[in-house]
C-alpha cells in the first residue's frame, strides 16, 4: 500500500474517532444543563448531537422533551416521533408525543398513537388520561369521560385532576347539574389544593349560573302602611274644607310570577312572560281598596354590547269607590269595580357603556281607558299617551348597589281637554350596601313638570301646571335568602297653580317580601 493511501485512512479514522468522541461530548454536556434546569443551554447541545447521530432515539428523545419543556410544542413534535420509531424505542417518549400532538390540535395522530400506548400497555393511567385531554378537545364527550374514569382506576394520583377534567367534559356537554357535581368530588379528594380551589370556584360559578337561569320566578310580599293624605286632599280652598277623613291605615299585598323560556339563555333570542297583583285594603276608607293585575310579555335579542326588548303589558285596575263595602265580597266585583285598563308597548334599547355601567334609550305608546263615566265632557281621561326616555345606570359593589339616573318625555293626548298634557319628569334611584352587610339604603327622587295643553274649563279657563315632587327614603334587610324587610318613608309634593290639585302626601310603610 501506497504510503499517502495509509496517510489518508489514519486521517479519516482520527476524524471519524474525534466526530463521536464530539457528539458524545454534546449529549454529556447537554444532560448536565437538563439536570440543572438550564433547558435553553441543554437544547443548544442536543442539538449539535443530533447532527452527529441523527438516528439516536435517545438523543431525540431528550432533544424533544426539552423543547416540550420549554413549550415549544410544535418544534417537539419531529423529535418525539423519532425517539418512538428509532431502534431501540423510547416508551417513555410515547406519553410526551401525545401529550404535544395534543397540544398542536393534531388530534387524528394523537388518537392513532392513544391506541399504540393502550394496545402495548404502556404507562396505562397515563395514556388513558391523554386519551381522555384528546377526545375532549375533539368534543366526543362520552368516550373523553371514559378515558378519565380509567385513568383514575388504573392510577390513582390522577384522580382529583381527572374528576376535574370529567366535570369539564359535562360542562361542555351542556351536562351541568353533573359537572356541578363532579367538582364537588374533585375538591373533596385534596381539599388543600389549587385544583380543589379551582373545583370550588367553578360549583360555585355553576350555582349562580343557575340561579340565574332558574325559569320559574315568584315573589309575595305583606306590608302594612299610613298614608297622611289618601284622598289627594288640597292644602287650602273651598274643597279642602270639605274633605275629612284623608288619612288611613292599609294593608298591602303583593305577588309576582315570572317565566323566562329555556332558549333566553342559549340563544340571542329571549322571552319572559310575567304577571303581577297588587291590592291594598283600608281600614276606614275602604272606598280606596284597589287592586292591580299586570301582564306582560317580554321578547328581547342580545347583540354583542347591546340588547333590544320590546315589552308588551296590559293593566287592568279596580277601585272599589263606595264606603261599607268590600269589593271582593261582591258577586259581581269583577264588572262592578272595574276602574281604569291600559295596553303599552315600549321598545327598549340597552347599551354598555364598560363593564359596570349601562345606558338605556326606550320610547312608549300607551292607550289608556277609565271604565268610569266623567262629570263633564272635559275630564274624559281616555286617551293615548307617548313618551321616550333615556337612562343611565351604574353598578358598584360587584353589583350588589347601583345608582340610576333617568329621564322622560311625555305626551298624554286625552280625549278630554282639561288632561291633556306634556310632562318632563327627571328621576334618580339608590341602592347601597351599608356598613352591615344584610343593610341596604334604598333612595329614589322624581321630579315631574307638567304643562297642561288647553285651559281649564272647570277653573275659569285657567291653563294647569303641576310640578310634583316625590322622594322615597328606605332601608331594606336582608332577613334570609330571598327574604327582605323594608321600612319606607315617601313624601310627595304637589305643587299646582290650581288650589284643588295642591296637596302633599306621606306616606311610611314596612314590609316583607320573599322571593324565589
Amino acid at each position: 500500500m501506497k504510503w499517502y493511501a495509509v496517510f489518508f485512512i489514519g486521517v479519516f479514522a482520527l476524524v471519524s474517532f474525534a466526530g463521536s468522541a464530539g457528539a458524545q461530548s454534546q449529549f454529556e454536556l447537554g444532560m448536565k444543563e437538563f439536570r440543572d434546569e438550564n433547558y435553553e443551554e441543554a437544547l443548544v447541545h442536543f442539538l449539535e448531537a443530533r447532527k452527529a447521530e441523527p438516528t439516536s432515539s435517545t438523543v431525540a428523545f431528550y432533544t424533544g422533551l426539552t423543547y416540550k419543556i420549554i413549550e415549544q410544542y410544535k418544534e417537539a413534535v419531529p423529535y418525539l416521533r423519532d425517539a418512538v420509531t428509532f431502534t431501540p424505542r423510547i416508551k417513555e417518549a410515547l406519553v410526551e408525543l401525545i401529550d404535544v400532538l395534543y397540544q398542536t390540535d393534531n388530534i387524528k395522530e394523537a388518537k392513532e398513537w392513544v391506541d399504540v400506548g393502550e394496545k402495548e400497555g404502556i404507562q396505562p393511567g397515563r395514556i388513558q388520561f391523554l386519551k381522555g385531554l384528546v377526545y375532549l378537545k375533539d368534543k366526543k364527550y362520552p368516550e373523553a369521560i371514559s378515558g378519565f374514569e380509567k385513568a383514575k382506576e388504573l392510577d390513582p394520583s390522577l384522580a382529583q385532576l381527572a374528576e376535574f377534567q370529567i366535570a369539564s367534559a359535562n360542562m361542555q356537554a351542556g351536562q351541568y347539574k353533573e359537572a356541578q357535581n363532579r367538582f364537588k368530588r374533585a375538591a373533596s379528594v385534596d381539599p388543600t389544593t389549587d385544583m380543589a380551589t379551582m373545583a370550588r370556584d367553578y360549583d360555585k360559578a355553576l350555582a349562580e349560573k343557575f340561579e340565574r337561569e332558574r325559569p320559574w320566578r315568584f315573589s309575595v310580599g305583606l306590608g302594612y302602611k299610613y298614608d297622611t293624605n289618601l284622598v289627594a286632599k288640597p292644602g287650602g280652598g273651598p274643597v279642602a274644607d270639605a274633605i275629612s277623613n284623608e288619612s288611613d291605615y292599609a294593608a298591602n299585598m303583593t305577588a309576582r310570577i315570572s317565566y323566562t323560556f329555556p332558549f333566553s339563555f342559549k340563544t340571542p333570542y329571549n322571552l319572559t312572560i310575567q304577571y303581577s297583583i297588587n291590592a291594598d285594603r283600608y281600614m276606614q276608607r275602604d272606598d280606596y281598596n284597589s287592586m292591580t293585575n299586570t301582564l306582560s310579555f317580554i321578547p328581547g335579542y342580545n347583540f354583542e354590547k347591546f340588547s333590544l326588548s320590546m315589552p308588551v303589558t296590559i293593566l287592568y285596575n279596580w277601585l272599589q269607590r263606595e264606603k261599607g263595602t268590600d269589593f271582593t265580597q261582591s258577586t259581581g266585583w269583577y264588572s262592578d269595580t272595574k276602574y281604569m285598563r291600559y295596553y303599552s308597548i315600549m321598545p327598549t334599547l340597552r347599551y354598555m357603556l364598560t363593564q359596570n355601567s349601562i345606558a338605556e334609550f326606550s320610547i312608549g305608546y300607551t292607550e289608556k281607558y277609565y271604565f268610569i263615566a266623567p262629570l263633564t265632557a272635559p275630564e274624559e281621561r281616555d286617551g293615548r299617551l307617548y313618551n321616550a326616555s333615556i337612562g343611565y345606570t351604574y353598578f358598584f359593589y360587584d353589583g350588589r348597589g347601583f345608582v340610576n339616573l333617568k329621564y322622560t318625555y311625555g305626551q298624554d293626548n286625552t280625549i278630554g281637554d282639561n288632561w291633556a298634557n306634556k310632562e318632563h319628569r327627571w328621576g334618580m334611584n339608590l341602592l347601597y350596601p351599608l356598613w352591615w352587610k344584610p343593610l341596604k339604603l334604598q333612595v329614589s327622587s322624581e321630579a315631574a313638570f307638567t304643562n297642561y295643553i288647553f285651559p281649564n274649563a272647570t277653573f275659569d279657563g285657567m291653563t294647569r301646571r303641576n310640578d310634583t315632587y316625590n322622594t322615597s327614603l328606605g332601608l331594606v334587610y336582608e332577613l334570609g335568602k330571598g327574604t327582605d324587610i323594608t321600612a319606607q318613608y315617601t313624601y310627595i309634593r304637589d305643587k299646582s297653580n290650581i288650589s284643588t290639585y295642591d296637596y302633599t302626601r306621606e306616606i311610611f310603610s314596612l314590609g316583607i317580601e320573599y322571593r324565589y
